[in-house]
């Protein structure tokens, strides 16, 4: 009887689901705006400490989840750069564009690396 009712169970149609066009879709470049707790907090002197918490966390839990999915993984140093397009971003040749610490190169620009090649992600200044 019970082989029965696991060849009957190896037979019966079983429901699949396809991926969805957005499956694992993740934003990888933006970090999450820990700076409001800076901003909304500023008689706090003890706030910075807790923004940067706040970014070491974001970027661990993205490095989980890019390592899982077999992505690029960001470093856990959110840096402050320059924004692109200003001033001292043409005179250091670094700019923040998006989240992303770029380079500036002779013929375009490249990404920022750390020693164990992640991506820095960066706070537009």
């Amino acid at each position: 009887m019970r082989d029965l009712i696991v060849v009957l169970g190896l037979l019966l149609p079983m429901p699949v689901c396809a991926q969805s066009k957005h499956y694992g879709d993740v934003a990888y470049s933006q970090p999450q705006d820990c700076s409001i707790i800076t901003r909304d907090q500023r008689a706090n002197p003890y706030a910075h400490l807790f923004r940067n918490l706040c970014e070491q966390s974001d970027a661990r839990t993205k490095q989980t989840v890019a390592r899982i999915m077999g992505r690029p993984q960001p470093s856990t140093r959110v840096l402050d750069v320059p924004a692109h397009g200003t001033d001292d971003a043409k005179r250091y040749g670094v700019a923040c564009m998006g989240g992303l610490v770029m380079l500036r190169l002779p013929n375009g620009w490249q990404q920022a690396l750390d020693a164990e090649h992640r991506y820095y992600t960066c706070r537009a200044r």
